[in-house]
C-alpha cells in the first residue's frame, strides 16, 4: 500500500517536471521564433490592424486547443509565435519611427517584460499561496478586455471621440491580467494541474507578448519625445 503510494507520488513528480522542462523548452524556441517574426515585420514595416489582430486571436485561441494533442499542435504554435510577432513588430516599428526616443522605450519595455515574467514565474513556484481560485476572475477579466478593445475599435472607427485615455486603461488592465495568468499557469504546472506543455507555453508566450506591447503603450505615451 505504502509503496503503492509512493510510486505514484514519484510518477507524480516526474510527469510535472517533464511538463515543466517541455513548456519552458518549447516557449524559449517560440519566443525566438516570434522574436524573428517581429524583426521581420518591423524591417518591412507591416502592420496589422486591430480586427485583425482580435480574428487572429480567436481564431489561433480555437486551433490551439482542438489540436494540442496533435503534432499539429506545435504547428499551430508556431504559427501563433510568427502571428504575435508580427503584431509585436508593428507596434516596435510604430515607436522607432513615432518617437525619437523609441528605440530606449521598446529596450525599457523589454527588460521591464523580462523582470515581470521571470519574477512572477519564480513566485508561483515557490509560493504557498494557492492561485487556483483565481480562474475565475481571470475569465472574466479577460472577457471584459476584450469586449473593451472591440468597443474602443468601434469608436475609433465611428466616432470622433478620442479614445486614448480608455486605451491607457486597457493596457493597464491586461498588463495585471496577463501576471495574473502566469501566476496561475505557472502553479497549475508545477501542482500537476497543467499536463499539455503545448498550451501551457502558447499560454505563457501570450502573455509575455501581451506584457510587452501594452507596456510601450503606456512607456511611449508617458515619455515618449515627439
Amino acid at each position: 500500500m505504502n509503496q503503492t503510494i509512493l510510486t505514484s507520488s514519484g510518477q507524480s513528480v516526474l510527469t510535472t517536471n517533464r511538463v515543466l522542462r517541455n513548456t519552458y523548452a518549447l516557449l524559449g524556441l517560440l519566443f525566438v521564433f516570434g522574436a524573428g517574426a517581429a524583426y521581420v515585420a518591423q524591417a518591412q514595416h507591416w502592420h496589422i490592424n486591430g480586427w485583425m489582430f482580435l480574428a487572429g486571436i480567436i481564431g489561433f485561441s480555437v486551433l490551439i486547443g482542438a489540436t494540442r494533442n496533435s503534432a499539429w499542435g506545435l504547428l499551430v504554435a508556431f504559427a501563433f509565435a510568427g502571428f504575435l510577432g508580427v503584431v509585436t513588430g508593428g507596434n516596435i516599428d510604430y515607436m522607432v519611427t513615432r518617437f525619437a526616443n523609441g528605440g530606449m522605450l521598446v529596450t525599457a519595455s523589454f527588460l521591464m517584460t523580462a523582470v515581470a515574467f521571470f519574477g512572477l514565474s519564480g513566485y508561483a513556484m515557490v509560493a504557498k499561496r494557492d492561485f487556483s481560485g483565481w480562474i475565475g476572475f481571470l475569465v472574466v477579466g479577460t472577457l471584459v478586455a476584450l469586449g473593451a478593445f472591440v468597443t474602443l475599435l468601434l469608436l475609433r472607427q465611428f466616432t470622433g471621440i478620442n479614445i486614448e485615455p480608455m486605451a491607457l486603461a486597457l493596457s493597464s488592465m491586461v498588463i495585471l491580467l496577463a501576471s495574473g495568468w502566469i501566476l496561475w499557469q505557472t502553479q497549475r504546472i508545477v501542482r500537476g494541474g497543467e499536463t499539455n506543455y503545448i498550451l501551457a507555453a502558447t499560454g505563457l508566450l501570450a502573455d509575455i507578448f501581451a506584457i510587452f506591447n501594452n507596456l510601450m503603450h503606456l512607456l511611449g505615451f508617458g515619455f515618449g519625445d515627439d
